[in-house]
């Protein structure tokens, strides 16, 4: 998940009756919402073309078949994510499945329209936080899905369940000045600080670090949101010791101050 790239953004009214969206292979992970009206989902299967559906998502993995059709000359208004890659939770959900399709109150849509236009201003604008921008859509979809998804669920590898305990530790001690790291982190998941680290390196692809690290800078993200939050608190809730240190690591990360970030994110 980290690092993940959007490939493709789409929004806006579609009137798949009239041009309807061929059936082919996508390269990408993808997130596709109708909000308002109706549309169908179109799999090379016999069955073809399936009944339309209103205030739906639908989640793809990567070379999956498909096309989409509408209602005669009525638009639907619908929101599109191609992502490179997805978080290893959600990628379990899908192992055994074709693809996830999940329903949307209101309020999920209002919100799936609201990550669309902020992923739109960066996408015609590139600007230092747009890498940012997109990991916090693609963490808000992909937390939607796996809180929505009531399918019945196989227990959790041993691998999955060291991960989530060691995660969960992190995640509750990030901002204690008695936390220790990786050591502690391990403790808490009861393996060795070795194991975990090829744990890691096996699931996401990456070090234990980097994906830590990318937990504070989420948590920080989530603090900054709120404007009267001082960088002092949030540094120190995120265990960068320093708003200085926080900073820098921010601009390391991402290539723009906390400051700037916020200005673009109000």
């Amino acid at each position: 998940m980290l690092g993940s790239m959007l490939y493709y953004l789409g929004e806006g009214p579609r009137r798949y009756g009239l041009r309807p969206c061929p059936i082919h292979r996508r390269s990408a992970w993808e997130f596709q919402a109708v909000l308002k009206g109706a549309v169908s989902l179109r799999l090379p299967d016999p069955a073809g073309r399936q009944a339309p559906s209103r205030r739906r998502l639908w989640i793809f993995p990567p070379q999956h078949a498909h096309g989409w059709d509408g209602e005669g000359k009525l638009p639907a208004e619908i929101v599109v994510f191609h992502f490179s890659h997805v978080p290893e939770p959600l990628r379990h959900s899908l192992e055994r499945r074709e693809f996830l399709s999940l329903p949307l109150d209101a309020a999920q849509c209002d919100r799936l329209r609201f990550l669309a236009r902020r992923a739109r201003r960066h996408w015609e604008n590139p600007s230092p936080g747009m890498m940012l921008c997109y990991e916090h859509i693609l963490l808000e979809l992909s937390l939607l899905v796996l809180e929505a998804d009531t399918a019945p669920r196989r227990s959790p590898q041993p691998t999955l369940r060291i991960l989530e305990k060691s995660l969960r530790d992190f995640s509750e001690h990030m901002g204690s000045g008695s936390y220790s790291g990786m050591a502690e982190t391990a403790r808490a998941a009861a393996v060795s600080p070795a194991h975990l680290r090829r744990l890691f390196h096996r699931t996401f692809q990456t070090s234990p670090k980097q994906v830590l690290d990318q937990l504070r800078f989420q948590r920080a993200m989530q603090l900054m949101a709120d404007p009267a939050t001082k960088l002092e608190d949030v540094a120190e809730a995120c265990g960068f010791g320093s708003a200085s240190a926080f900073s820098r690591a921010f601009k390391n990360k991402f290539g723009c101050t906390p400051q700037t970030w916020r200005q673009g994110a109000s």
